[in-house]
Order: structure tokens, then C-alpha cells, then sequence
């Protein structure tokens, strides 16, 4: 169960685990409340899904919903992802009679230091089995800021498949040609959502400061959200549009890195983003902000550049730095295919889910040892 099926980490980490799990021999349903482009792309995988609308961050009648859902096709385990499916969704798959209940903690969220709304999050904790935290920074945060007992936190880190992110040289061409961006320019991309948590006006900032000395370099930035009016507007004020492309959702992310020279990461806060590592399986090297859920996965100066938080000229200079060494381009990149193959793979991610399942199903005595 999730909030939605728009475009983000969250999202992309439970299609790939929905999809692994069958293969592993489940049988999974997806239920959501936003519809979004992963509609698509569940359904392409021959995923069962179910829509269950929602209104308001606290709705009781979505709960409901889920208790009748569960009781007329009674799962072994509901997996909730994301705030409202946590808050509702524990305490509904309890009283539908669920016996195993796992929620997945995706992200160091600003509103967990609400010291009540934490709380009021944390206490829902007890309807669950186990809380998945997708790095050891998401676990102390929530162990700290929504007073989770540290044993109920078990760390399972995000994970991709690291072999679907090459052979796009061709494809990456023709996305150039489309955008109409110079093989030799230098091309800095951000991907996500466009809203507060990926601080998409720093990059913009950054751009700015950039262009200066590199005047041929494009950005690009992939993802809609709530704030693509002001961004595109800033852009407009900086004078940059000329420079900047506003790609909107796309479906061919692989081709889409494979077509950058620098995944740059400009958040306020993470956990561990996905597109971290689909930019590392490409062979990308990365420039980010210095936050929790992303020191903590690469290799600071050997995969990615660190730059502090909100500092957008220290983010340029970084950039810069790449554009004008493509040894080094290289050399990091293949350092980030290194580290995310040997600690960051989707089927060990899958493997460590699915013998938490299997765990807990035994301790109920659903599954014979």
C-alpha cells in the first residue's frame, strides 16, 4: 500500500520490489490513492491493482476502505510505503485481521520534528512488525524523531537493478538531438519531483553561476510537481532559459542518465535516493549536498562530489570541475558502478524483504520452518 503512484523513489523502489516478489512466488496486489505514470508501469508488469481514493491527510473513511478491502481477500501481509498508507493503513490492516503488518521508512521527513505529529507517527508503530528503514541515517532519524524503539527498525538498504542502466548509447544520442543539446556541451541533470525537498532553485542558482565560464553547458531537469511555475519563472529571472530544458515526466530514465555527464543532487533532505543509485549503475558521477541518506552510500571525491547544503556557488564550482575533466568523469563513474554492484543490488534487496516476510510469517505460524 502507498500514498500514490506518481513519480519518485518511493514509488520506484515499490515497483521494482512488487515485481521481484512475484518472481519470487507471491502474490501481490498494489493499492494506491494518487494515480500517477507508475499506473502504467505496474500494470505493464502484470501487477494487480486497486485504487482507493483519499481525502485529507487524516481520513477514517479510507481506513474503513482498507478494512473491507483486506477482509473480503484476506493477505498474509499488508506493506505499507509513505506517510497516510503508515498512519492509516497499520491500525486497518490490524483490524481486518491481518497477521503480519511492515511498513518501509523512506525518507528523513521535515514533518517528523513536529515533536506531536512524530509521535502521533511513532505510536502507530505499534500495529506493525517490523519498520524497514532504507539506510542507517532513515533509522536514527526515526528512531530519534518519532520514538520508534531502535529494535523495531531494521535496516534494508534501497537497492536497483544495476544491469538495466546500460547499453543506451544510441538512445542517449537521439535525447540530445531532441533537446537540441550539442554532443560536446556539457549537460547537468536533476531528476525528481519538483517540490521544497530537492531545493530545485539552488541547481537553477548554480546554472547561473555556470554558464559565466561555461557558457555551452545545458541543464536539464526531469519531474513535474508543485513548483514548476516558480522554478521556470526563476529561470526566466536568472536568464537562463536559453539553457535550461524542462523535460516534464519521462519513462526512459535509464537513457535519460546514460545521456547526462553529471547527476547533480541539490535536497535539503534524503533518505536514500533511488536516482543516487540509477545514477551510479549508469556509470554517472554525481554532485550532491552533503545529506543524510547520501554521504552515507557514496565515496566522497571517488563517486561524488559533496558540497554543503544550500550552497549553490560551491555547487557550480563542482560542476565545473567535472565539465572540464573528463577523466575524471570517467573514473568516478565506474567508481559509482563499482559501489552500487557489490552494496546496492535489487535482487539482495529483494532476497533481505522477502526472508523478513518468510520471518515473520513462521513466528505466526503461517509458514512451517
Amino acid at each position: 500500500m502507498i500514498d500514490g503512484l506518481t513519480f519518485g523513489g518511493a514509488e520506484t523502489l515499490l515497483r521494482d520490489l512488487a515485481s521481484g516478489l512475484e518472481d519470487h512466488g507471491y502474490r501481490i496486489t498494489v493499492g494506491y490513492s494518487t494515480p500517477g505514470p507508475f499506473v502504467q508501469e505496474l500494470a505493464n508488469k502484470n501487477l494487480k491493482l486497486i485504487r482507493i481514493s483519499r481525502f485529507g491527510l487524516v481520513d477514517p473513511f479510507f481506513m474503513m476502505k482498507m478494512i473491507k478491502l483486506w477482509r473480503a481477500d484476506p493477505p498474509q501481509v499488508v506493506h505499507t510505503h509513505l506517510f497516510k498508507s503508515d498512519f492509516h493503513g497499520r491500525l486497518a490492516a490490524r483490524l481486518a485481521g491481518v497477521p503480519v503488518v511492515v511498513s518501509t521508512l523512506h525518507n528523513n521527513d521535515t514533518w517528523a520534528n513536529n515533536r506531536l505529529m512524530g509521535h502521533l507517527y511513532g505510536a502507530t508503530a505499534m500495529w506493525a512488525d517490523q519498520l524497514i528503514a532504507v539506510s542507517p541515517e532513515v533509522k536514527e532519524f526515526h528512531r530519534s524523531k518519532t520514538g520508534v524503539p531502535e529494535e523495531k527498525i531494521l535496516v534494508i538498504n534501497n537497492g536497483v537493478n544495476v544491469r538495466a542502466f546500460s547499453g543506451y548509447e544510441e538512445q542517449a544520442k537521439q535525447i540530445r538531438v531532441e533537446f537540441g543539446i550539442a554532443e560536446s556541451a556539457p549537460l547537468f541533470g536533476i531528476v525528481g519531483r519538483l517540490k521544497p525537498q530537492k531545493n530545485v532553485a539552488m541547481f537553477l542558482l548554480a546554472a547561473a553561476e555556470i554558464i559565466k565560464l561555461q557558457p555551452e553547458a545545458r541543464f536539464l531537469i526531469v519531474g513535474d510537481g508543485p513548483l514548476q511555475s516558480d522554478l521556470e519563472l526563476q529561470t526566466k529571472n536568472l536568464g537562463i532559459s536559453s539553457s535550461v530544458i524542462f523535460a516534464g515526466m519521462r519513462k526512459d530514465v535509464p537513457a535519460i542518465l546514460n545521456a547526462l555527464d553529471v547527476l547533480v543532487l541539490s535536497s535539503l533532505w534524503e533518505g536514500l535516493p533511488v536516482i543516487l543509485l540509477e545514477a551510479m549503475a549508469a556509470s554517472l558521477p554525481v554532485v550532491s549536498t552533503t545529506v543524510d541518506g547520501v554521504v552515507g552510500v557514496v565515496q566522497s571525491d571517488v563517486t561524488t562530489l559533496l558540497v554543503p547544503t544550500s550552497d549553490h556557488k560551491a555547487l557550480a564550482n563542482a560542476c565545473l570541475r567535472l565539465a572540464r575533466d573528463p577523466g575524471l568523469r570517467e573514473k568516478m563513474g565506474q567508481a559509482g558502478l563499482q559501489r552500487v554492484s557489490d552494496h546496492y543490488s535489487l535482487d539482495h534487496m529483494i532476497d533481505l524483504v522477502s526472508s523478513l516476510y518468510m520471518e515473520l510469517l513462521t513466528k505466526k505460524g503461517l509458514v512451517s520452518k
